[in-house]
């Protein structure tokens, strides 16, 4: 019988405690015991003045939750069962099924955490209940899903040179905070036009498996981790990362941790209410999310600290992800909602149905970002030892800029759809780099940097 249908008797355990102001945003780790033959757990969480994970707000308390069974907390371990955030307070763990995002496993004996994060915290302070039952029979739900209403295909141009693919490498399901299912997500990204989509969802215990289904777009696991100081994307390494990490020192050892697990590592949204990163610059990723969700949502600074690291020497790859949760439900007042494929990274690579190619040549640089699956469309080349071209498709009526360690050194008028000049870069610019505009300034697609020495 499910839970719906009839009530919970009282728990076998309750865990009580307190959070005081100072408090905010350090994890607490709060131990209870499971004993032998036991093959599902369920818990649920109350506390005080609730309010959402929603960035605007204040004045009330958000706790997030995740848990860890016997087998260890620490980074890697595969005692780690999973992270809801403040998404969810009720907790199914078990063999057969979990709520989603937590892992479906044995249920082992021994000492399990529920892992409490206080991200707000009123000025009442919060006050936390934890009740775990074990072995109470709840059934698996059925899934309350509302119709996705656009089934239409986009039409999208083809690329300007043949072999060039289109992605979006942040996305987010119902394995987080999205309101869909991956198999919904990437039904979405082939109707907006893509060849590939990233799945990161936020602190993932385990990397997501693509459909049987050569007709969607290709899949790109990663996972986001999400940490109160920022957030960080790792593609291509099949474990997650500490997303408990105080300080930036911390940061970098986990980040060269998923590089040296094959992971692609990127700073995401270093911007006000990206949130935005508060760790410092400089920790080893290979990546930063210059463009995240529409242009106008502020990306101009995420595009400003790039240009601080390029013109510092310091060859990190511009990164686009749209960031997108929601196929359901509409925009709120004058906020946009982010939507598949805006904006769109497009790579080349050697082979089309492989993520590991996909990620060589987004990790070689060898990748441009547009407003949106229909472009426009930028292509540099380095032709010479001071020379570079710039190839365009689709726009006509832009403004192209030629930028070195964020000074613009030529702007120049797309005067039609297929468009091709060269450029002489002065002698002083270690890279350049491009983009296009339109007459307010906004830009509509970005080159990464061609290093001029080699």
């Amino acid at each position: 019988m499910s839970q719906e249908t009839r009530p919970l008797a009282p728990p076998d355990i309750q865990l009580t405690g307190r959070f005081e102001l100072d408090d905010v945003q350090v994890y607490r780790h709060v131990p209870f015991e499971v004993p032998a033959g036991v093959r599902q757990i369920h818990l649920d969480v109350a506390y005080n003045d609730r309010i959402s994970s929603d960035k605007y707000l204040t004045g009330g308390n958000t706790l997030d939750v995740g848990l860890f069974d016997e087998r260890g907390s620490q980074s890697g371990s595969l005692g780690f069962r999973g992270w809801s955030g403040s998404n969810k307070t009720a907790i199914t763990v078990g063999e057969t099924w979990s709520t989603p995002p937590y892992r479906s496993e044995p249920i082992g004996a021994g000492t399990w955490q529920v892992l409490l994060g206080p991200y707000k915290i009123g000025p009442n302070g919060l006050d936390y209940s934890v009740d775990i039952w074990f072995d109470p029979g709840i059934e698996k739900p059925e899934p309350n899903r509302s119709p996705i209403l656009d089934l239409s295909v986009a039409t999208v141009p083809p690329p300007i040179e043949a072999g060039w693919l289109r992605g979006d490498l942040h996305s987010h399901s119902t394995a987080s905070d999205g309101d869909s299912t991956l198999l919904d997500m990437l039904q979405a990204a082939r109707r907006a036009g893509l060849d590939f989509m990233g799945s990161t969802d936020h602190n993932a215990a385990m990397l997501p498996e693509a459909p049987d289904d050569p007709d969607l777009p290709l899949l790109i696991p990663g996972i986001e981790v999400t940490t109160y100081k920022g957030h960080w994307n790792v593609w291509g390494a099949n474990r997650w990362f500490d997303f408990r990490l105080p300080d930036g020192e911390a940061v970098r050892s986990e980040m060269q941790i998923a590089r040296n697990a094959g992971g692609f590592v990127s700073a995401n949204h270093p911007k006000p209410f990206g949130p935005p990163w508060e760790y410092g610059f400089g920790l080893g990723y290979q990546g930063i999310e210059v463009w995240n969700g529409y242009w106008q949502s502020l990306n101009a600074i995420s595009l400003a600290a790039w240009d601080a690291h390029l013109a510092a020497g310091q060859r990190v790859v511009a990164m686009a992800g749209s960031d997108t949760h929601f196929l359901r439900g509409e925009d709120q007042g004058a906020l946009r909602r982010a939507t598949i494929g805006h904006p769109t990274m497009w790579v080349k690579p050697d082979d089309p149905t492989s993520a590991t190619s996909i990620l060589d040549e987004i990790r070689a640089g060898r990748s441009f970002i547009s407003a949106s699956p229909t472009g426009p469309q930028m292509l540099i080349d380095h032709t010479g030892d001071r020379d570079v071209s710039i190839r365009t498709g689709g726009a006509a009526g832009l403004i192209l800029a030629l930028i070195s360690s964020g000074t613009v050194i030529s702007a120049t008028a797309v005067d039609k759809d297929r468009w091709d000049q060269e450029f002489r870069v002065p002698a002083s610019a270690t890279h350049v780099r491009a983009q296009l505009m339109d007459g307010c300034g906004n830009v509509e697609a970005l080159t990464n940097a061609v290093w001029l020495d080699g």
